[in-house]
């Protein structure tokens, strides 16, 4: 039986995948941020964040921290990253959730993404995508991982005060 063969080639398959994998490490990265903003032993935190999707991780995460320290400085920081999460998300399920095809050049592919909405209806999607492109996303959320993994240290080392269920809430 003869081998299927996709149009898209090795170097943007590996971008791809990078772009999967460090995906995974940015959610890896937030689940670990909510285990310890629960303030329970990790397994507590794994069985709370097991079958949450991304938007529900990010929405607990910011509202563990708002019970646990308020709104102060680290809470406008903590706000950026989740934005950002939210951007990576959406860029990420673009990337993951499409077709891809042959592109206009050896660096280049093509994602196709059909949609059919209550508001427009049916429509095809083209978008031009190098390598270059994937490769630079991929970095970018592994950097954003990093960022996440820099803020949980830098929260669990400053000493500050966790409010916990018996203390007056936060201001």
């Amino acid at each position: 039986m003869p081998k299927l063969q996709h149009p898209v080639p090795p170097k943007a398959l590996q971008g791809i995948g990078d772009i999967v994998v460090s995906f995974a490490l940015l959610e890896s990265n937030l689940q670990s941020l909510a285990w310890w903003l629960l303030q329970q032993d990790q397994r507590v935190g794994q069985i709370v964040t097991a079958e949450l999707s991304f938007s529900s991780l990010r929405a607990l995460v910011k509202s563990l921290y708002l019970a646990r320290y308020g709104k102060d400085a680290e809470f406008e920081s903590l706000g950026a990253i989740i934005r950002q999460c939210a951007e990576i998300e959406k860029r990420r399920n673009q990337i993951v959730h499409s077709l891809w095809a042959a592109g206009d050049g050896p660096d280049a592919i093509t994602r196709i993404k059909d949609a059919a909405k209550e508001k427009r209806g049916y429509q095809s999607t083209f978008e031009a995508v190098t390598t270059h492109t994937l490769a630079a996303f991929a970095t970018q959320i592994a950097e954003h991982a990093y960022a996440i993994c820099r803020f949980t240290v830098e929260i669990r080392e400053s000493g500050k005060k966790i409010y916990g269920p018996w203390d007056p809430p936060p201001k």
